[in-house]
């Protein structure tokens, strides 16, 4: 058994980021819906990460705790994030108690008791495990798997946040981030599905790159986004890896068929 206490807006907060609920492109369409409902919580260090992921993208969101019984032994539970989110949306309290045995994770407050089932299993702990271990070594290429990044920026987390949302008013859920070597900008664009609307934002940057880039992806990361620098790291149609403190999230490029 293991009890950790979290403040429950940082936890509520955690949960939505690696939810990631919003408008992704299908085939011809946009429609609301999620990375995965399926949570990988990894309590160590007085800090409970939580992780996330599918086979096109993979979220991690790291909090810290207020207590833990565990003498930093690392310790790992699954559970339902569509479950667990119901009621900590209605839970009215500054400080969550999270007890999991092995088979339930409980969820507490002054008043409140909700008992839920531990999931045996996520589908997608290859991309995971990868986005957990991810770090950057000063002074060596920005590797993911195999693939290397050469373009990095930082951009401020509220603007970046503010182009998506306004690019996804033209209702694709598709985002093309256009960066030139040198320029303090970077343009953030969408456009409809016949190509008869393009929204386009340019977004100062507070650090530059020596390398062009241009991706799309489809994912609503201004879920994401938090206040702050924030870093991009990317390529010409390769993975987009966005992170800030605590945060890590990577995206499969969108490879558009003409």
């Amino acid at each position: 058994m293991r009890t950790i206490n979290a403040e429950l807006k940082d936890f509520r907060n955690a949960v939505e980021a690696i939810w990631l609920r919003g408008k992704y492109k299908t085939s011809t369409v946009s429609k609301t819906g999620v990375v995965s409902n399926t949570a990988v919580a990894i309590i160590t260090n007085q800090r409970l990460e939580l992780l996330n992921g599918n086979d096109k993208s993979a979220v991690s969101a790291s909090i810290s705790l207020s207590n833990d019984d565990g003498n930093d032994e690392e310790f790992l539970f699954i559970f339902d994030i569509e479950k667990a989110m119901k009621y900590i949306k209605n839970i009215k309290t500054q400080q969550l108690t999270l007890t999991i045995d092995d088979s339930f994770f409980t969820i507490k407050s002054d008043k409140t008791s909700v008992r839920l089932p531990r999931l045996l299993e996520h589908s997608n702990m290859n991309l995971i495990s990868m986005i957990r271990t991810f770090n950057v070594k000063p002074n060596e290429p920005i590797i993911f798997g195999k693939t290397q990044l050469e373009c990095s920026l930082v951009i401020d987390g509220d603007e970046l946040s503010n182009a998506i949302k306004f690019c996804n008013l033209v209702g694709t859920a598709t985002f093309c981030m256009d960066y030139k070597e040198g320029k303090d900008t970077i343009n953030i664009s969408s456009t409809n599905f016949h190509r008869t609307e393009l929204v386009n934002r340019t977004v100062q940057l507070l650090s530059t790159s020596t390398k062009d880039m241009t991706v799309e992806f489809s994912a609503p990361i201004d879920k994401f986004c938090i206040s702050g620098p924030m870093i991009i790291y990317t390529g010409d149609n390769k993975p987009l890896i966005l992170t800030a403190p605590f945060r890590k999230m990577i995206i499969a490029p969108y490879i558009r068929v003409n």
